[in-house]
């Protein structure tokens, strides 16, 4: 069964079996928020991505039991992935790694893949460009380590509300599984359903409620995993466009430049420096929080006549009123955010799919994409979806609320 979806089974059980463990691992990994960055409520693990990893390396390390081999090609990659997780659970465990020794451990990931797993761009799709990585191969391993460093943090930079990484990600995996069914890529394929399968496992437990995070590792292998099957897939399929793949991806890639954007030219901060300004960020403040808000307005109206039928006096009312008025479900909140931005996941697969072998589409399709994006943000940013002023107050106070 070489072509079948075992692999994705097999992983998706183990994560779904394997990841209460982790939920409950209370003395380490365990997430307090208080960054700019946290939009979540409830301290919450950070090792379901250590879960991901084990099930991956479980995975691939019993291919040659199970006869196996195109699941078996992924062995280098679980291992050469090592240090970037690695450094990432470390900052997981400890929350006191600094970003440049993360991004470092990336490049060493990055590096190794390069020498002893094939982990070397083929191509670019772009003559000039094509001519000097085949005249200079310390380009094309310098622009190899840039892409896989920054798949990494990409990933990491969006893993920002519950379900968004993984969900944007598996959306990714699919297209990499996609393109690698239809070409015929079992070596591809097979690990690449089998971190399909690993992220279906987490999803049940990370969304909607949040219940484990992936955490900096987790972000850091699917950004890792992500690089380098694209990488493979480009090399084996000379009918597939190389930046099939970065339409895929065109969601946390377009998110990433203009992160660099902002803090670097705008705001002249360090680029490392965390903001909470990113588009899942503005998406939660300017568009969750006020829907959230509406939807305690109708139950407070529809609790209201209930009470008024029962005859309860109107002061108490009031006051019970006013306290649902200031109360906002900051989970329910959150889950609001990823649905929304998966649509840009959605729409990339889309584009790529078909304009998988049309490069300069694929160029018009990204191009079209980043226009959208920054509408969007810009939008969120004027406050063209702020709630009424009222409401914009008691928004800002249940974002300064302390965690529960």
């Amino acid at each position: 069964m070489r072509f079948g979806l075992w692999p994705f089974v097999a992983s998706a059980v183990c994560v779904g079996i394997l990841m209460p463990l982790a939920i409950r691992a209370r003395s380490i990994g365990r997430d307090c928020g208080g960054g700019v960055q946290t939009i979540h409520v409830a301290p919450t693990s950070r090792l379901g991505g250590a879960v991901i990893v084990i099930v991956f390396l479980l995975m691939v390390g019993l291919a040659p039991a199970m006869d196996s081999p195109s699941l078996r090609a992924g062995v280098p990659l679980a291992v050469v992935a090592l240090p970037v997780v690695l450094m990432g659970l470390a900052e997981d465990i400890t929350c006191r790694v600094r970003p440049r020794y993360r991004l470092l451990a990336a490049v060493v990931s990055a590096a190794l893949a390069s020498a002893y797993a094939g982990g070397v761009v083929p191509r670019v799709d772009l003559p000039l460009l094509d001519n000097a990585l085949s005249a200079q191969p310390w380009i094309m391993l310098a622009l190899t380590w840039f892409m896989v460093a920054g798949a990494c943090n990409a990933v990491n930079l969006i893993d920002g509300a519950h379900g968004l990484a993984a969900g944007t990600s598996l959306i990714m995996f699919g297209g990499i599984a996609l393109a690698a069914g239809w070409s015929g890529d079992a070596l591809t394929l097979a690990p690449t359903l089998a971190v399909m399968g690993a992220l279906a496992g987490f999803l049940v437990w990370n969304y909607p409620r949040g219940r484990i995070f992936l955490g900096d590792a987790g972000a850091y292998f699917l950004g890792f995993m992500y690089a380098e099957l694209s990488i493979q897939l480009v090399a084996r399929n000379s009918g597939i466009s190389a930046w099939y793949v970065i339409m895929l991806a065109g969601y946390p890639i377009i998110d990433t430049l203009c992160a660099i954007y902002r803090r670097a030219i705008v705001r002249r901060t360090p680029l490392m420096a965390p903001d909470g300004m990113h588009l899942h960020t503005l998406v939660f403040r300017r568009v969750a929080i006020p829907i959230e808000h509406r939807v305690g307005e109708r139950r407070q109206d529809h609790r209201g006549r209930a009470g008024s039928v029962s005859g309860a006096p109107a002061l108490i009312e009031r006051r019970r009123a006013e306290r649902r008025r200031r109360e906002v479900n900051l989970d329910r909140a959150n889950a609001r955010v990823a649905p929304r931005l998966w649509l840009h996941g959605a729409l990339g697969f889309i584009l790529a799919v078909l304009f998988n072998d049309n490069t300069p589409a694929l160029w018009g399709g990204l191009l079209a994409y980043a226009v959208l994006y920054v509408f969007w943000y810009r939008s969120l940013l004027r406050f063209e979806h702020e709630p009424r002023p009222e409401m914009a107050a008691q928004q800002r106070a249940d974002l300064a609320k302390p965690l529960r």
